[in-house]
């Protein structure tokens, strides 16, 4: 749909456009789940009475399209990546896995709607496997059938009408129904600086002028849209172009104004935006916050009265709070309001209103664990009161009234010690941010906690055999795997589906309407796993579901937006990027780059049959009046606060320790499924490990397409507090061995990912063309970079540093392992390797080689909390941990372990990371302080032990002369600490030239 509509102007016809004709009715019809082989299933489709309106991809890929609304190519195909591993071969027989290791073969589909059917209208599907026909009234909602001996499996979904088809990326849908009916959708539109089908591209040789890599984005811009008696307006302008927009929301007060609210940075900082429209005139923008904190995440909500109230996320007084305004008498804005009233931050607000109520729920890390809580205002504000609070993860609240007043709150859950310790060596003691994610919903009544009689969780996706997630198809990894962590992970798909909480609402008849984003486990595109909405309601008796919405393929963390329909059901705002409709090859795809961008749909859910009175019965595990943070709570907060109070004083400059790690994956990586969302790394960073800094290491920011380097840039910005939240921007270059992944740092934002040259030949020991080329990338702009994982598949034989843009290096893994040198604690061997084993990239040969390489820690894929780099800045911003981490004044370690190594010379003392010449034998002055007793402290020296003790306590102190130097040789020298329950830290090395 084109945009020409320029901010102001006044369209006295608003909806005299093309009428959009939305389809009565949807199916999902999937192929092949008998096939033991790839097959085709190219097909056609006919309906009578009726017609069919539209037919999209389920799964395509490769050559599969849609032709037009009479037919289809499409095939099943076997699992992209790793063959499945089996130790049994009837096992992967019966899984449809070939016994040579190939991987199981996996259905396809079609999503077909219809106009102008009956329950009683028949469907003639013919395909090159067969042909089968069936009645609507055969697929009742919720249920399904199958058809050709199960080989076919059919299901009622919704209907996804597109409201945006052009190449910008449209997402962050928010909806709302005025009192006229009429339907209004605004939404965040990204426009690329680069065009889409070059950005991407590989290099074939190496640019002159890299410049081209800072070329500004076209930035955001939101549009509003609304339809009224079928037809749809042309979109209208909210804000000029080139914004920087981080989400948006809708209301329609009592005089029938739309009011679209958005946050967006200017002036260094985020702020909450309003904009009325009359008859789709707009008036001036207002501004409603102007502290020099963050404010995101905008929800809005219409009281009783008429008076619009939105509540959002702001960071007040160097932690994130909930709060809120509302419209007055007068038609002002009242004064902003704290919703939140806990000690620690405060996240996802939602807001609902009927009558003299609203309610705005949100969730907090106050006691130690994320738990729900909700506020009520009915005249004055009510206390907050908790939703969930018990020791698990509970999060992310919606809410909604019922017709009798009631709250409703739903939230998604996950277990105990959610992001705390967790590894490939360590497990059991923490749960990683994305294993188990399921729902939680209760009902508030006249200050008692009730649930529906019937439990919603036998309507969720993957609670049928029939639904979802098929084992007998796709085999778990078992134990003797390849690794100990796959057989870890194999626990964790013992939980799968994940079902993860959208949005709730209310029909018109009473119904309560649930969505949930649910992960397709056995299915991944290019861009990465794929989850898809899906809802589910409750009639007042039982819950039916769930139904699928197509169109809604996109990220996990792709939230719609779910309202009341003036004529029955509800109505659905979500976006999706098509990862499941388009392919990168085939006619499907944009010529000679990237074919994904995101699209908003509309989708219209009805359910048959009359309501009954709600059945409710009394909380089962209500809120605790008194709930307790977890004994470890309190130790490990000393522990932080111990760490940021120390100093280190270097020649009259104040040092102090910043925490944090910039190799954190989300699932913006293509293989980041099991990493969970962008939010949560920011949450993650923030709350769970308390640090003072992070980057995110996804792949490129998202394979190098400009849309997630765009989301990663912007919330970089938005979860800023600075002086005490400080994130870098950075990425994850990965190139096989021998030239090796690399992580990039930058302190300032705008900088894109950097492509590819070709790999250099690892039997010729040169200088790699495409490393070259990353250092001259980073000197232009001014960043450095760290080898990770350094003696596997994804490391390096060390053919290349420049020692002015890659002063570190990532000495320890939680993801896989320790890459010291061979023996060390936590060091893999030939017959215990993570991800491979290629000995030459040990570090110790990189420092034998004369690389002045200091070292920091992080996690990569899924390990939380074990894995932290240590920057000693002089301030807390980004440009000191810059400046610091070019002066190699940082150190690894796997908990908060305080390292302070130095030496004097000359009347100078100098600090771990620095090269310097000695006159006097070198003498170390060593300073650990551990979170607990540590076992051995070791001092290497050009690759030997020099000395080592055993302290048996937590505070360690020595002083150390190397008692036989060379005269006119360089040598390095650096600490290992070991702990007796394992916590390990490295401070980094120092150069010392001794001449007498």
């Amino acid at each position: 749909m084109k945009r020409f509509l320029i901010l102001g102007v006044v369209f006295p016809s608003l909806f005299a456009t093309t009428s959009v004709q939305a389809a009565d009715l949807g199916v999902r019809i999937r192929f092949g789940l008998m096939d033991r082989e790839p097959a085709t299933w190219d097909g056609t489709v006919a309906v009578q009475p009726g017609q069919v309106t539209a037919i999209t991809g389920w799964r395509f890929e490769a050559e599969d399209e849609a032709q037009g609304i009479t037919g289809w190519k499409a095939s099943t195909r076997r699992l992209a990546g790793k063959p499945a591993r089996t130790n049994n071969a009837r096992k992967a027989a019966a899984a449809g896995v070939d016994v040579g290791g190939k991987g199981p073969v996996l259905d396809n589909g079609v999503y077909v709607s219809f106009t102008g059917v009956t329950e009683a209208s028949v469907v003639e599907v013919k395909t090159a496997k067969g042909a089968f026909t069936f009645k609507l009234a055969d697929v009742p909602i919720g249920t399904g059938r199958e058809s050709l001996g199960g080989s076919v499996d059919i299901e009622r979904v919704a209907v996804a009408t597109p409201l945006t088809t052009g190449r910008t990326d449209d997402d962050y849908p928010a909806a709302v129904v005025g009192a006229d009916g009429t339907l209004w959708v605004t939404y965040v539109s990204f426009t690329p600086g680069i065009d889409r089908d070059e950005r991407s591209r590989p290099f074939l040789k190496e640019p002159a002028d890299l410049s081209f890599l800072a070329t500004p984005p076209g930035g955001d811009q939101i549009w509003l849209q609304g339809r009224k008696d079928g037809k749809w307006s042309e979109p209208i302008a909210v804000t000029p172009g080139k914004a920087d927009v981080y989400k948006c929301a809708a209301a329609v007060d009592g005089s029938g104004k739309v009011w679209v609210f958005w946050s967006e940075q200017k002036d260094g900082h985020f702020d909450i935006w309003a904009r009325p429209f009359t008859g789709g005139k707009a008036a001036e923008p207002q501004r409603l916050t102007t502290d020099r904190g963050n404010d995101v995440s905008p929800v809005a909500a219409t009281d009783g009265k008429g008076q619009v109230w939105v509540a959002w996320q702001g960071a007040r007084d160097s932690r994130f709070q909930i709060l809120a305004r509302h419209q007055a008498d007068d038609g002002t804005w009242s004064p902003e309001t704290t919703v939140s009233t806990n000690r620690r931050n405060s996240w996802a607000p939602a807001i609902a209103a009927r009558g003299s109520k609203v309610a705005i729920a949100w969730d907090t890390y106050d006691k130690g664990d994320y738990d729900v809580w909700v506020r009520e205002f009915a005249g004055k504000a009510d206390a907050p009161r908790p939703v969930a609070n018990t020791l698990r993860y509970e999060a992310r609240p919606c809410v909604t009234y019922d017709r009798d007043g009631r709250l409703w709150v739903a939230w998604e859950e996950s277990g105990p010690t959610w992001g705390k310790d967790w590894g490939a060596l360590v497990l059991g003691k923490g749960i990683p941010l994305y294993a188990d994610r399921q729902l939680g919903l209760r009902v508030l009544s006249q200050g008692k906690w009730f649930d529906p009689a019937d439990s919603f969780l036998h309507a969720m996706p993957g609670a049928g055999k029939r639904k979802g997630y098929h084992p007998q198809r796709v085999p778990a990894i078992e134990a003797g795997g390849e690794s100990r962590q796959q057989a870890a992970e194999a626990e964790t798909r013992k939980n799968v589906p994940y079902n993860n909480l959208s949005r709730i609402g209310v029909d018109r008849d009473g119904r309560i309407w649930l969505l949930v984003r649910s992960r397709l486990n056995d299915f991944r595109t290019s861009l990465g796993s794929v989850w898809l909405e899906y809802a589910t309601y409750y009639d007042g008796r039982k819950w039916t579901g769930p139904i699928p919405i197509p169109h809604s393929d996109d990220l996990l963390y792709n939230v719609p937006s779910l309202v009341t329909a003036a004529d029955g059901g509800v109505l659905v705002a979500h976006a999706s990027d098509h990862r499941q409709d388009r392919t990168r090859s085939g006619k499907r795809k944009a010529p000679g780059g990237d074919p994904f961008d995101n699209d908003i749909f509309v989708s219209h859910l009805t359910a048959p049959g009359k309501t009954s009175a709600m059945a409710l019965v009394p909380a089962k595990q209500p809120p605790s009046a008194n709930a307790a943070p977890a004994p470890a709570v309190a130790k490990e907060d000393e522990q932080v606060a111990r760490m940021r109070r120390y100093r280190v004083n270097l020649n009259g400059v104040a040092l102090r320790p910043l925490r944090g790690e910039f190799h954190r994956h989300t699932e913006l990586s293509g293989d980041g499924g099991n990493d969970g969302p962008l939010e949560d790394m920011w949450r993650y960073a923030i709350d769970v490990a308390a640090m003072d800094w992070i980057g995110n290491g996804d792949h490129d920011n998202g394979g190098g397409r400009e849309y997630p380097w765009w989301l990663v840039q912007k919330t970089t910005d938005a979860f800023h507090i600075p002086g005490a939240f400080d994130p870098m921007f950075t990425y994850e270059r990965s190139v096989s061995y021998p030239e090796g992944h690399r992580n990039v740092v930058f302190a300032q934002r705008g900088i894109r990912t950097l492509p590819r040259l070709p790999i250099s030949d690892p039997d010729k020991p040169i200088h790699a063309p495409d490393t070259q080329m990353l250092y001259r990338y980073l000197r232009k702009f001014g960043g450095v970079c760290a080898s990770h994982t350094s003696a596997t598949n994804m490391g390096t034989d060390w053919r290349d540093n420049d020692p002015e843009v890659e002063p570190f290096v990532e000495i320890y893994q939680g993801c896989r392992q320790n890459y010291e040198m061979p023996g060390a604690p936590r060091s893999p061997s030939e017959n215990d390797a993570i991800g491979g084993w290629r000995p030459k990239g040990f570090i110790n040969l990189a420092l034998q080689k004369g690389y002045r390489l200091a070292f920091e820690s992080s996690s990569d894929h899924r390990s939380t909390h074990i894995s932290y780099a240590i920057i000693y800045a002089r301030e807390a911003t980004r440009e000191a941990i810059l400046e610091a981490m070019k002066l190699r004044r940082t150190y690894a370690a796997t908990d908060n372990i305080i390292a302070d190594v130095r030496s004097t010379a000359g009347g100078r003392e100098h600090l771990m990371g620095e090269e310097f010449t000695t006159s006097e034998a070198p003498k170390l002055k060593i300073h650990l302080h551990g979170t607990g007793p540590f076992a051995s402290v070791v001092l290497i020296k050009d690759n030997d032990v020099a000395q080592s003790w055993q302290p048996r306590q937590a505070t360690f102190d020595a002083e150390w002369t190397d008692p036989r130097p060379t005269p006119g040789k360089t040598s390095y020298y650096y600490v290992r600490g070991e702990q007796a329950d394992g916590e390990l830290v490295w401070a980094s090395p120092m150069w010392i030239t001794y001449k007498k």
